[in-house]
């Protein structure tokens, strides 16, 4: 099922990112093979009824993948998301260390609209999203091509956490993408 179109303005005006919202299924064929081994890791540890608890997920064979991800807290209350864990890379690219902090107090504005429509979209799904953008951050080193979102519940069926995979260009000359 395809999700959505979006252009991401940033507020001076530049173009932050340009791409596609789409389901796992739908998109997986268009994906790195990093980005595909961390969603078959996540589907082949599922449960057959509710979701994966976070506890039960071994991040052992992915380890190398660990740079580029997040984990976050849902917080449901509070319609909002805290960081629990982020990668030495998603720090390079941000330019900080987001973690203990909520997605509320880290963005603003359309950039934060954004931001909470992904996790709002995972949690209410119940299921992972493949966001197919080219999204220029503050470090202009690194280009993110695709980001996947994967669902996790400590209580069975509402989701508690999520993890997010970047996929990243290295845009200095000669540089390999860093997965």
């Amino acid at each position: 099922m395809h999700i959505s179109r979006r252009t991401l303005i940033g507020p001076d005006g530049s173009l932050l990112g340009i791409g596609e919202k789409l389901s796992v299924v739908e998109g997986l064929g268009r994906v790195s093979n990093e980005t595909r081994r961390a969603f078959e890791l996540w589907r082949q540890a599922g449960q057959a009824h509710g979701l994966l608890k976070l506890a039960d997920f071994s991040l052992e064979p992915i380890s190398d993948l660990m740079p580029n991800m997040l984990m976050v807290e849902v917080l449901e209350a509070a319609h909002d998301y805290r960081y629990r864990y982020c990668g030495q890379r998603e720090m390079d690219v941000r330019g900080e260390d987001p973690t203990g902090r909520t997605v509320r107090q880290c963005h603003q504005g359309e950039i934060l609209d954004f931001v909470l429509e992904n996790y709002d979209r995972v949690v209410t799904a119940g299921d992972g999203l493949l966001d197919l953008s080219v999204d220029i951050n503050s470090s202009k080193r690194f280009i993110a091509t695709e980001v996947l979102f994967l669902p996790f519940s400590d209580v069975g069926v509402a989701v508690t956490d999520i993890l997010v995979y970047s996929h990243y260009l290295d845009t200095r000359p000669g540089a390999l993408p860093v997965g």
